[in-house]
């Protein structure tokens, strides 16, 4: 089936294949308390494999990307159920590239046009922080937005969801720094705020920015060394912390942002109304109007390579989303995610399986929030220095 394209940005050795080995691992098998696992084409599982054993030895880090290289990597979302059974209902592909394409262009090298065309076609957008710079940035090191003004300007070329990775997180949790510290330090900066001001205005805007911490190797194998820069390994075993969270609002958004945009099909008068009631009542509307998301599917699949996607593979789970999504913002009660789990894992087809996933993806999303609070920005809900 067609493949959801994501493109990670970043300057050089903010973390991109690092993430994304460390992604690999944390979802190669099944676990217990996510139910769900990918796979990899086998040339790619092993390349990735590769990179996470140089994560794991006791000395070097991995090197960086190569400026001629490229990669894409292709994860496809699996569940295995109770009778052994394996159903594969989405994937996702990640753009792989060395940072000096956006740093340092160069238009000479046809890998950095690549890359640049990638940015402007992609409906998602994933931009890495560098925990590192980013603990820096907050003792008034303003090394961190010179990267990002160049990354900002490439990705203003794009319509796609943006959401920030901050990678490294071990560093700043050991620090005592959180999510919501860290995104109130950033806003302060202007070329940050007017950047995600200007996403959340953005017709994109309506599924929010996302702040989401990641550790790529856990919160007690590394530590910062004493000059401030580099990592130095402490030993143990990796446990990365937070990985699949960006994986799981690929999927979430992609439905999001298009409840959105069904609902603007609907009639004027929706933007008047206070965001969150907004919200509500968009897919209240969507739900008594099942027809209208069909033909609204239709059209868009016209439209969206990523449209297509939903309507050939997976409006099932986009209409059971709509409905689902009347109680979530009507009330935010605590899920029972083991109970989602288990009832993914007794799906008999690919249409149960992405529907348990929907369900699992959303309650594991507001725990995630619930615990990082200030996590998720969307205009309206929140001011510049409070979520």
């Amino acid at each position: 089936m067609p493949a959801i394209p994501v493109t990670v940005l970043g300057p050089a050795e903010s973390g991109k294949t690092v993430y994304l080995a460390s992604l690999f691992r944390r979802l190669a098998i099944p676990r217990p308390d996510l139910g769900f696992h990918v796979q990899l084409p086998p040339e790619q599982s092993t390349r990735l494999n590769r990179i996470y054993q140089q994560v794991t030895s006791p000395d070097a880090w991995p090197l960086p990307q190569r400026r001629n290289e490229i990669s894409e990597w292709e994860f496809t979302c699996s569940v295995r159920t109770a009778r052994n059974e394996t159903y594969s209902p989405f994937s996702i592909t990640y753009l792989d590239y060395s940072g000096e394409h956006l740093t340092e262009p160069d238009g000479r090298v046809e890998t950095g046009n690549r890359v640049l065309n990638r940015i402007e076609q992609s409906e998602f957008l994933l931009v890495l922080l560098d925990g590192v710079k980013v603990l820096r940035f907050l003792d008034g090191d303003p090394r961190l937005t010179e990267d990002l003004v160049a990354i900002f300007s490439h990705m203003m070329k794009s319509q796609g969801i943006v959401h920030f990775v901050i990678t490294k997180w071990d560093v700043l949790a050991a620090a005592g720094h959180t999510v919501q510290a860290v995104k109130d330090s950033l806003l302060r900066h202007p070329d940050f705020r007017d950047t995600v001001e200007t996403l959340l205005r953005s017709p994109t805007g309506a599924t929010g920015v996302r702040f989401i911490p990641v550790s790529s190797v856990g919160l007690d194998f590394a530590a910062l060394d004493p000059d401030g820069v580099t990592m130095v390994k402490k030993g143990g075993f990796p446990a990365p912390l937070n990985v699949e969270i960006p994986f799981m609002a690929v999927l979430m958004d992609l439905f999001e942002r298009h409840l959105k945009a069904l609902a603007e099909q609907a009639g004027p008068g929706t933007q008047e109304i206070e965001r969150r009631s907004q919200r509500l009542m968009w897919v209240r509307m969507a739900k008594d109007r099942v027809p209208l998301v069909r033909t609204f599917l239709r059209a868009a699949a016209t439209r969206s390579p990523v449209m297509r996607l939903v309507q050939d593979h997976m409006a099932e789970a986009f209409l059971q989303f709509v409905e689902s999504q009347v109680t979530a913002y009507g009330d935010r009660v605590e899920q029972d995610i083991t109970q989602l789990r288990d009832g993914m894992l007794r799906a008999t087809s690919e249409k149960e399986a992405l529907n348990g996933l929907v369900a699992l993806f959303r309650a594991k999303l507001a725990e995630f929030e619930a615990e990082h609070p200030g996590s998720r920005f969307i205009e309206g809900e929140s001011s510049w220095t409070t979520a």
